[in-house]
Protein backbone atom coordinates (compact mmCIF):
# COMPACT_ATOMS: atom_id res chain seq x y z
CA UNK A 1 0.00 0.00 0.00
CA UNK A 2 2.49 2.24 -0.15
CA UNK A 3 2.93 4.71 -2.81
CA UNK A 4 5.84 4.95 -5.27
CA UNK A 5 7.74 8.05 -4.76
CA UNK A 6 7.21 9.14 -8.21
CA UNK A 7 3.69 9.03 -8.05
CA UNK A 8 3.40 11.05 -5.05
CA UNK A 9 6.38 13.27 -6.69
CA UNK A 10 4.00 13.82 -9.13
CA UNK A 11 1.01 14.93 -7.05
CA UNK A 12 2.90 17.26 -5.26
CA UNK A 13 4.22 18.76 -8.56
CA UNK A 14 0.56 18.76 -9.97
CA UNK A 15 -0.56 20.82 -6.65
CA UNK A 16 2.41 23.05 -6.85
CA UNK A 17 1.65 24.20 -10.33
CA UNK A 18 -2.21 24.67 -10.07
CA UNK A 19 -1.32 26.47 -6.54
CA UNK A 20 0.96 28.63 -8.32
CA UNK A 21 -0.85 29.59 -11.54
CA UNK A 22 -3.96 30.15 -9.14
CA UNK A 23 -1.71 32.45 -7.40
CA UNK A 24 -0.46 34.42 -10.61
CA UNK A 25 -4.12 34.24 -12.29
CA UNK A 26 -5.36 35.86 -9.20
CA UNK A 27 -2.64 38.63 -9.05
CA UNK A 28 -2.91 39.57 -12.50
CA UNK A 29 -6.79 39.63 -13.14
CA UNK A 30 -7.42 42.90 -10.32
CA UNK A 31 -4.89 44.74 -12.56
CA UNK A 32 -6.62 44.05 -15.85
CA UNK A 33 -10.49 44.54 -15.19
CA UNK A 34 -10.88 48.04 -14.30
CA UNK A 35 -14.35 49.70 -14.07
CA UNK A 36 -14.65 52.71 -16.50
CA UNK A 37 -13.84 55.91 -15.13
CA UNK A 38 -17.42 58.00 -13.88
CA UNK A 39 -17.59 61.30 -15.85
CA UNK A 40 -19.10 64.46 -14.22
CA UNK A 41 -21.84 65.76 -15.28
CA UNK A 42 -21.99 69.92 -15.75
CA UNK A 43 -24.31 70.77 -12.39
CA UNK A 44 -27.89 71.62 -13.13
CA UNK A 45 -28.98 74.75 -12.25
CA UNK A 46 -32.58 75.09 -13.64
CA UNK A 47 -34.57 71.97 -13.87
CA UNK A 48 -37.70 72.61 -16.47
CA UNK A 49 -40.85 70.69 -14.70
CA UNK A 50 -42.96 69.97 -17.89
CA UNK A 51 -46.20 72.10 -17.94
CA UNK A 52 -48.96 69.72 -16.47
CA UNK A 53 -51.53 68.39 -18.51
CA UNK A 54 -55.15 67.16 -17.81
CA UNK A 55 -57.42 68.67 -14.92
CA UNK A 56 -56.19 72.40 -14.39
CA UNK A 57 -58.61 74.45 -11.87
CA UNK A 58 -58.95 77.58 -13.90
CA UNK A 59 -61.00 80.74 -13.27
CA UNK A 60 -63.97 79.02 -15.60
CA UNK A 61 -63.79 75.87 -14.01
CA UNK A 62 -64.59 78.09 -11.01
CA UNK A 63 -67.30 80.12 -12.51
CA UNK A 64 -69.18 76.51 -13.64
CA UNK A 65 -68.38 75.17 -10.05
CA UNK A 66 -70.45 77.98 -8.53
CA UNK A 67 -72.96 77.80 -10.56
CA UNK A 68 -73.46 74.01 -10.62
CA UNK A 69 -73.47 74.69 -6.48
CA UNK A 70 -70.52 71.86 -6.23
Amino acid sequence: MNKNPIFARREFLTKLTTAVSGTATLAIVPSLVQAAPISRAEPITKIDTPKAKGYQRTEHVDTYYHLADF
